[in-house]
């Protein structure tokens, strides 16, 4: 039995042609050894194979002689993976709540991959860990790299902690000078360690989340506006992105979506409603567009697929696909 393929969404690219194009190198001609195509990488929901997308960029690093190419990739992206980032945190109360929202909410974005909270090397220290499925390869320090930088950004615009006394970990040998390492991440990093992520003291878990956070704020208003700008006239297809995004956190609500899109809920309500459209029908659309998403990948227990939908139980999740599909999660899981 074939193995259902590693999916990531497109928009982990994002910046990708830019900083090829930076750099002198072809980036067409990189995405199409890696069966890509510019237009893919326009769809930021489109879906693309993980282990093409980390080939792509271990070569991509070789061939334009930029050994800290991933890292050079997540400086351009605070915009575009820190906005969904904050729509998920936004409703946590602690930076712990803040990190468990993220990681249910990951399988969404990028399948299989491994975000957990560990205790620490020594005493008074967490280890939030990021691991890659297995099956993407061995060479993968560019894409760990990244989402290791993209890690720390997201926990110094939780916590609003400069982070400077935090240490880096990384599996895998150097790629360049230490001093470089601490110059991009702004903290200590060691290397071919027994695993990959962020070392900071416990004490941050438990910091309160102020929702006046301006960096949070910003960061939500900018995606927003993206989201705005992608889908100038389709109400229906912004609020399905902004569904699509936090499912797994709760708080779908018609009002969250109208705080979010800086609208009052009446105006919203009378603005689905001269289209003849139902917030309930499209939230529902999302969920069935997910459940057969998420259904199709094996490694995913079906009692987390209903939490990534946004049920409490995984009942609901069985009563839905009979709904959707006329059949049970496990039956259609089969099929696929």
């Amino acid at each position: 039995m074939n193995q259902a393929p590693l999916l990531v969404r497109a928009r982990a690219l994002t910046g990708f042609v830019e900083l090829v194009s930076s750099l002198g190198g072809d980036a067409e001609g990189l995405l199409r050894d890696a069966g890509m195509t510019t237009q893919m990488l326009a769809q930021p929901e489109a879906t693309i194979s993980i282990p093409a997308a980390v080939a792509l960029l271990e070569n991509a690093a070789s061939q334009l002689a930029a050994p800290d190419f991933g890292l050079l990739l997540a400086q351009r992206q605070d915009f575009s993976a820190l906005g969904p980032i904050a729509l998920v945190a936004r409703r946590a109360d602690t930076v712990r709540n803040a990190l468990v929202a993220i990681a249910r909410n990951l399988p969404y974005h990028v399948a299989r991959t491994s975000l957990r909270m560990d205790a620490g090397p020594g005493d008074g220290l967490a280890w939030l860990r990021y691991e890659l499925p297995s099956e993407v390869g061995a060479a993968r320090r560019q894409s760990v790299e990244m989402c290791c930088l993209m890690l720390v950004q997201t926990l110094r615009m939780l916590s609003g902690d400069a982070g400077t006394d935090w240490r880096v970990v990384l599996a895998h040998p150097p790629g360049v000078p230490l001093s470089r390492y601490r110059v991009i991440f702004d903290c200590e990093v060691a290397c071919q360690q027994s695993g990959n992520g962020v070392v900071f003291p416990t004490d941050l878990l438990e910091h309160v989340l102020d929702t006046g956070n301006p960096q949070i704020r910003v960061a939500v208003e900018r995606f927003v506006a993206h989201l705005v700008r992608r889908n100038p006239l389709d109400l229906a297809r912004q609020i399905e992105e902004l569904i699509a995004r936090q499912l797994a956190g709760g708080g779908c609500t018609l009002p969250d979506i109208a705080r979010q899109l800086a609208l009052n809920e009446r105006t919203l309500q009378r603005r689905l409603e001269a289209q003849r459209i139902r917030f309930a029908d499209i939230l529902d659309r999302v969920r069935r567009s997910q459940a057969h998403e998420f259904l199709a990948q094996p490694a995913l227990p079906l009692s987390e697929v209903a939490t990534l939908l946004g049920y409490s139980e995984q009942r609901s999740l069985g009563r839905a696909c009979r709904r959707w599909f006329g059949t049970t999660p496990a039956a259609l899981r089969d099929e696929l």
